[in-house]
């Protein structure tokens, strides 16, 4: 697939990067002619240097040419056009990231995708899921809902403390919760483990599950009994992303905003019902004492500052916050606060997206259900066919590809775990964990 990239920022290099893996052939378009000297040395692409917004330079690219084309440029009005270039010009897929809310309108006279573009990705929207998923379960490392929430799949670390470490999943002493959650992958290191019923778990491997919400929470409670759960959630930050993020949570949490600007703060407490909102700075001492601030506290830092979040989250620490989330807009200095370990979790908005847009990315048969941030696999999004070599055999008769397992079954509205006595039926629909090289066969198996 020939595929064109408008925006060589993060976002835009870091899909180039996951296209180029995968065997596309890219062009990526800018206007800084050093960073996109800086790509093509780097990867296999073609750039053409100017405004995606011109013509002229989109000719230049051949954009008639492409069957996708994804705009992620830091103007919403340039990545808008250049996707209703790219209609006129009959491009098959259209992706456009927007940062306003403003351009985020569903089923109305402005809604985006009645032009012609078949995705719009609200970058702050994408990043407040994230952390709305990730705040819902946070002894994981990666955490998100699939199949409108019906199913939940969840990545843990397996610590020396952990009753799985050292016994194989046949050794669970809960063997009605395990038949309710499914083990889908292991990281150990750098190797991808497909588990089995024999398969030892040794400590710092990274487990995926999934499951139902209930059942998926109760197991990893079980797999780590030291994390401590919280009963409030502190967000510093009342800009469009902490009030995202507030609106998810204060129906199911108590929650607090705190916000520096007066006219900011009450624009927030017009549009939330349950937050208490303060206007505070959050690196105050003072400040976080007045929100309650201590061991059943998650503390979420969503300012418009890399260094101010970082130190937002190191004050909640001292205060006692037994959870920290910082957003980091930087990508450099992802790993070094990873690796120095100063919060509990970071967010970046430009993976967030990053990670929306290559969720739409797939085919329209077999379609990815969600990619796994520390995984080199994907979930899989399959619905069996009525010729399908696997409908009514039982899930223990299909010879899976060995790098790749089903997950659970959505049957109508019911969610069935995926059982070996279970006989699958036309139309079931089948969440498969799969490594890339596994996807081709499971479409064959599944579809035809």
């Amino acid at each position: 697939m020939r595929v064109l990239i408008i925006g060589a920022g993060n976002a835009g290099r870091q899909l180039a990067e996951r296209l180029c893996d995968e065997r596309h052939s890219v062009v990526m378009v800018d206007t800084d002619p050093q960073i996109l000297a800086e790509a093509e040395a780097r990867l296999d692409i073609l750039t053409v240097c100017g405004p995606g917004s011109s013509p002229q330079v989109l000719n230049e690219a051949q954009m008639d040419k492409c069957q996708l084309v994804i705009a992620v440029t830091d103007s919403d009005e340039v990545n808008i056009l250049s996707c209703l270039y790219a209609h006129a010009a009959g491009v098959e897929r259209k992706v456009a990231r927007v940062t306003s809310p403003e351009y985020i309108h569903k089923g109305d006279t402005y809604d985006l995708t009645s032009m012609g573009i078949d995705l719009v990705i609200s970058q702050k929207q994408e990043c407040a899921r994230e952390m709305y998923h990730m705040l819902q379960i946070p002894e994981a490392l990666e955490a998100f809902e699939i199949f409108k929430g019906r199913i939940m799949v969840a990545g843990v670390q397996v610590d020396r403390k952990s009753p799985i470490l050292g016994i194989t999943p046949v050794q669970f002493e809960n063997n009605e919760l395990i038949e309710k959650v499914r083990l889908i992958a292991i990281r150990r290191n750098a190797e991808l483990i497909i588990p089995h019923g024999d398969t030892c778990f040794e400590e710092n491997d990274l487990v995926y599950l999934v499951g139902q919400r209930s059942d998926l929470k109760a197991f990893v409670a079980w797999v780590c009994p030291e994390c401590q759960s919280f009963d409030k959630v502190i967000i510093a930050g009342g800009g469009d992303l902490g009030l995202l993020l507030a609106k998810r949570l204060e129906n199911q949490i108590e929650c607090v905003l705190l916000e520096q600007d007066e006219d900011r703060a009450r624009h927030c407490s017009a549009e939330l019902q349950k937050t208490l909102i303060l206007r505070a700075d959050a690196l105050a001492g003072s400040a976080l004492d007045e929100t309650g601030i201590g061991p059943q506290t998650a503390f979420v830092a969503l300012t418009g500052d890399d260094e101010n979040n970082i130190m937002n989250c190191l004050m909640a620490q001292k205060k006692g916050a037994s959870f920290t989330v910082a957003n980091i807009t930087r990508t450099d200095y992802l790993p070094v606060v990873e690796s120095l370990n100063l919060v509990d979790r970071v967010v970046s908005p430009y993976i967030s997206t990053t990670h929306a847009i290559l969720h739409y990315l797939r085919s329209q048969k077999v379609q990815a259900a969600s990619l796994l941030h520390n995984l080199p696999g994907e979930l899989l999004d399959v619905v069996v066919a009525e010729t399908s070599k696997a409908a009514f055999q039982k899930i223990r008769e299909i010879k899976m590809p060995r790098k790749a397992i089903i997950a659970s079954v959505l049957r109508g509205q019911e969610v069935l775990p995926a059982i070996g006595t279970l006989r699958l039926v036309p139309h079931d629909r089948l969440l498969i964990f799969a490594h890339p090289d596994a996807i081709k066969k499971i479409q064959s198996m599944f579809l035809q």
